[in-house]
């Protein structure tokens, strides 16, 4: 009898604590209290201060253009440009079966399908190019762990991670103008399997 008049006593307790709260001063309680609210997220969505570059942009820009990049190695031709030299894996679109110079509209989503039949890709970010070379590095010097949806794709250490036939990535953003080189983690070193992501 004593200890469940003890529970009722810290329950009421309880309860007034958070009435005094919340009740006199009209400030409603956290949002994690508040059914009504959902969550924690949905108090701070409509304060732009609060959003994360590295939510996906399907949420930040829902009238953003999405694009697609085509990643495929078995029965791909590798693709030549004056600038970059050889090319391998990447195409705009998903039906190329010749590998491209892909270029892309800043600030539109960008997502990566692999249509290739057998073997596991990534697209990973290598460093910076410009309009006239790319200065492919020796070794692959990129990620393999699955960048957050709504990254752009210039961030330090971004990579699709690993898409195995027939998956594609998460959404991401083509983020601002410039030239970019990407490659395989899997195939970077031995296949030169890599590209250079023009955005514009």
């Amino acid at each position: 009898m004593r200890s469940s008049g003890t529970a009722t006593l810290v329950w009421c307790a309880a309860a007034a604590i958070l009435a005094g709260c919340s009740g006199g001063n009209n400030v409603a309680p956290p949002a994690a209290l508040n059914p009504a609210m959902g969550s924690m997220a949905a108090a701070h969505a409509s304060d732009p201060m609060l959003l994360d570059q590295r939510f996906s942009p399907d949420v930040l820009s829902p009238d953003a253009k999405k694009q697609i990049v085509g990643i495929r190695l078995t029965g791909e031709s590798t693709g030549s440009s004056s600038e970059y030299g050889n090319v391998l894996g990447y195409f705009k679109g998903k039906k190329s079966t010749t590998s491209e110079v892909v270029k892309l509209t800043a600030g539109d989503n960008v997502v990566f399908v692999s249509v290739e039949p057998s073997l596991p890709h990534t697209a990973s970010f290598l460093g910076d190019a410009s309009a006239s070379g790319a200065d492919w590095p020796t070794k692959f010097t990129g990620s393999s762990k699955a960048s957050p949806a709504g990254t752009t794709l210039a961030t330090t250490g971004f990579s699709t991670g690993t898409l195995d036939p027939g998956q594609k990535s998460a959404v991401y953003n083509a983020g601002s103008p410039g030239f970019y080189m990407f490659g395989c983690f899997y195939h970077y070193v031995p296949d030169q399997m890599r590209t250079v992501i023009i955005v514009q």
